[in-house]
């Protein structure tokens, strides 16, 4: 099924200069797309690009990945980790990096920035209790969850910083505001967006529907495990927040995707087991965003709810 996207809302990111990438991310993408081209051929853009270069590497020797030696080629990288993954982490940066910075209210490009990667690393973590599901995979899409909210932002900063004022702390939830004023939302304009990059029409139609007031459909025929771990990571915490007001429905919708879990003789995950890793790989992967820690871990923040309780 093809994603709906509004008229108007294609309108406003036609002129969107993300759509066109630097040369190097671009190259890379592009001998992606050919399945013959392996390390060696898509090491000579990265490798031609110091900065990209050292991020790669980063993420490369990460706790995200747990090699046991360093890795201290990109080609080396590249032998070891899937080309495809590598392709996906190379746009997410090319595409942070272009990011306009609005000033729009209390918007604070660092902090979708940190949320992008916390929230993709929380959805690679889930993941890997799954059976059937590539962590690394719905890492990159948990990623690019939000990828539109900057872009949105600064072509409609009177509006945005109206929604963001209107937020209070996480009770209101941003797609509610987009839809009442615009009839879509910044999960529309993302699944628009990276369907333009290439990314495919499946990765799409996650970023659509993460948005979704419930977990997964009522026919459990339907449920789909990475769109379910998509939804549930996009109601953790933001960076900013010091409250979490979805501290509850998140606890529900975890108790029913532990319920669906394949565990192949794994223990069923708490959330202390899931947030516990979640805090060691994004902080271990955080000086890729140069960007400093947020205030509350997500551990802190399960135990202020626990506390709560």
């Amino acid at each position: 099924m093809s994603i709906t996207v509004n008229d108007d809302l294609i309108q406003e990111l036609r002129g969107c200069k993300l759509l066109a990438l630097p040369q190097s991310a671009a190259k890379v993408l592009e001998l992606a797309k050919n399945p013959e081209n392996g390390p060696p051929e898509l090491a000579v853009p990265i490798s031609a690009d110091p900065g990209l270069m050292s991020q790669i590497l980063q993420f490369a020797n990460s706790s995200f990945f747990g090699f046991r030696h360093k890795i201290t080629a990109v080609q080396m990288a590249l032998s070891l980790i899937c080309v495809r993954t590598i392709k996906n982490f190379v746009l997410w940066n090319a595409v942070f990096a272009m990011l306009p910075n609005p000033k729009v209210g209390p918007f604070m490009l660092r902090l979708v920035l940190q949320d992008a990667l916390r929230r993709g690393v929380f959805c690679k973590v889930f993941a890997s209790y799954f059976q059937g599901i590539e962590p690394e995979e719905i890492f990159v899409v948990g990623l690019f969850q939000d990828i539109a909210v900057p872009i949105l932002a600064q072509k409609k900063p009177a509006e945005y910083t109206q929604f963001l004022n209107n937020l209070e702390n996480g009770k209101t939830r941003l797609s509610e505001l987009e839809y009442a004023s615009f009839g879509w939302s910044h999960a529309d304009a993302g699944a628009f967006l990276v369907q333009e990059w290439g990314l495919g029409e499946d990765f799409a139609q996650l970023i659509q529907g993460h948005i979704s007031n419930g977990l997964m459909d009522s026919n459990v025929n339907d449920f789909v495990p990475s769109s379910a771990i998509l939804k549930l990571s996009s109601i953790l915490p933001s960076s900013k927040e010091t409250e979490w007001a979805d501290a509850d429905k998140f606890m529900e919708w975890f108790q029913q995707l532990s319920g669906k879990l394949n565990l192949a003789g794994k223990k069923v995950p708490t959330p202390v087991d899931v947030f516990t890793a979640c805090d060691e790989q994004f902080m271990d992967m955080l000086p890729i965003t140069k960007t400093p820690p947020p205030e509350l871990s997500l551990s802190d923040h399960l135990k202020k709810y626990n506390e709560s309780l």
